[in-house]
């Protein structure tokens, strides 16, 4: 049994041990709840507090919905320095050699990577670079009840943007999963995160690793060989340029750099070469398998979506740092929003989209994808609606509100007005007659509210108010007045009507 200051953890089982201590479950005697417990010991408390204090940061801003592991506390005794976690499942590693290391399916590789950039573009927000994303670090929160709901852990090796740039010679990231810019020594920025989640997303979809090597130098071929050479401007900069590459005269008078040959140092070393299982082109993972069940349409469906996880891959995988895609340009990429999946495919966006409700997570959303454009924000604009015209607005508002307020007047009783005499007069069910200019004449504004004035006329007549009912509005003056003239009649007031006057007063 451990104790801090505040809670008391009762030891139930190990994990394993890793590179500065162990890792065992504890259940917390306050809710009996079980946690995962990081035991270090004193020589590498410097970094257990680092890592404390950012997973504190982090905590504190609600990470932990962002698929990063939850953080409860840390102390420490005269012996170890113990870290507080939630206890999760099993990590992707362990799952995929229960699974005799099969390689994922599609629609869960979206899955998992969708929630990896999630959490990707919390730590950008923040300014925090993980710098060891590699499948042992991703966990299964609970694969029976999610699955493959994922987290992300162990941020001993995280650091902050300022620093990262800070360095000299960066020695980070595990060799299978690390950037060029890592592996030449050059100014690094926290898209190399970027570069780690495209070799798990790769090995994912393949089964084996993308970039497999037992060295660095083996690791600079790999790399090259298959994404090509980097640029003169990036050779340049790198300090650790000189120990994978060779200034030689390339033609006359024409001096570059050339990748120096891997036979010297597989001689040197007496290994045997891992040079041979690297794909020699990513457009391989097209053609991964013949695909199996299903009719052609369904067929070709698959096929766009294998090239969608292709192409999002490929942006992943770039040498230059400044155009490899970002976390949150990523998750506005097709592949993940599914935007590519529709009419004959169907069926199979609807299966993605399952996997996403299964995981417990929300689709992203359908952002407009611009591949030339640099910047990571900003959302396509929205073409403005129709706005409609102010004053048919208030026109047709004013005469609905206006008709029902005489209707709900009682009608005390019924008098029969003759029309008044004149050209304009109509003798059909005694009903006031209409100005000739203004039925001639009207406007089509006027005309979309002549049924809401005729109805008031006749609700004017059955009220006993006066013989002559306001007419309708003119056509392009008199508005306002015609507004006070309505709304004194909607008092009570009675209103005399003048002859050849467009209006009541």
């Amino acid at each position: 049994m451990i104790s801090s200051e505040s809670e008391q953890y009762d030891y139930t089982d190990d994990l394993g041990y890793g590179m500065f201590g162990t890792v065992a479950t504890y259940q917390r005697q306050s809710d009996k709840k079980i946690v995962a417990v990081k035991r270090l010991f004193h020589v590498n408390s410097r970094m257990a507090i680092r890592e404390a204090r950012l997973l504190s940061a982090l905590t504190a801003h609600n990470a932990y919905n962002h698929h990063i592991v939850r953080f409860y506390e840390g102390f420490s005794d005269d012996f170890f320095f113990y870290i507080v976690e939630e206890a999760l499942e099993q990590n992707l590693n362990n799952y995929q050699k229960t699974n005799a290391l099969k390689r994922f399916e599609i629609r869960d590789v979206r899955t998992i990577v969708l929630q990896l950039l999630i959490a990707l573009a919390k730590l950008e927000d923040m300014g925090i670079v993980h710098t060891d994303i590699k499948q042992e670090n991703i966990l299964l929160v609970n694969h029976g009840r999610q699955p493959f709901r994922v987290k992300l852990a162990d941020f001993g090796s995280a650091m902050t943007a300022n620093e990262l740039a800070k360095m000299w010679t960066p020695y980070i990231q595990p060799r299978f999963v690390r950037a060029p810019e890592v592996l030449l020594a050059c100014p690094c920025n926290p898209k190399i995160d970027m570069w780690s989640l495209g070799c798990v997303m790769g090995e994912m979809a393949i089964g084996r690793m993308v970039f497999p090597s037992l060295c660095e130098l083996e690791l600079a071929h790999s790399i090259f060989g298959t994404r090509g050479m980097p640029s003169a401007a990036m050779l340049s900069s790198g300090i650790k340029t000189k120990t994978f590459f060779d200034w030689v005269e390339t033609s006359k008078g024409v001096y570059g750099w050339q990748l120096k040959p891997y036979n010297v140092r597989q001689l040197f070393s007496g290994t045997q070469s891992l040079r041979g299982y690297a794909p020699a082109n990513l457009d391989l993972l097209q053609n991964m398998e013949e695909l199996e069940h299903g009719s052609e349409e369904q067929d070709f469906a698959e096929l766009d979506d294998r090239r969608s996880l292709v192409d999002l891959l490929d942006r992943m995988l770039v040498l230059e740092p400044e155009q490899r895609v970002g976390p949150n340009q990523a998750l506005r990429h097709p592949f993940l929003t599914l935007k590519h999946l529709s009419g004959r495919a169907k069926p199979l966006a609807q299966s993605s989209l399952q996997a996403y409700r299964e995981a417990g997570v929300c689709p992203p959303q359908d952002r407009a994808w611009n591949c030339d454009s640099s910047s990571e924000e900003g959302d396509p604009e929205v073409p403005k609606k129709r706005r409609r015209s102010v004053r048919r607005s208030l026109r047709s508002f004013f005469s609905r509100l206006f008709s029902r307020r005489r209707k709900r007047q009682p009608a005390t009783s019924q008098v029969n007005v003759d029309p008044p005499e004149g050209p304009s007069s109509a003798a059909r069910g005694g009903q006031p007659a209409r100005n000739p200019v203004t039925t001639e004449q009207q406007s089509p504004e006027a005309s979309s509210s002549s049924s809401a004035f005729e109805s008031e006329e006749s609700s004017t007549e059955d009220s006993g108010g006066a013989p002559a009912a306001p007419e309708g509005p003119p056509k392009k003056r008199g508005f306002l007045k015609w507004l006070r003239t309505r709304f004194s009649g909607c008092r009570g007031k009675k209103s005399a009507s003048t002859p050849g006057s467009n209006s009541s007063l």
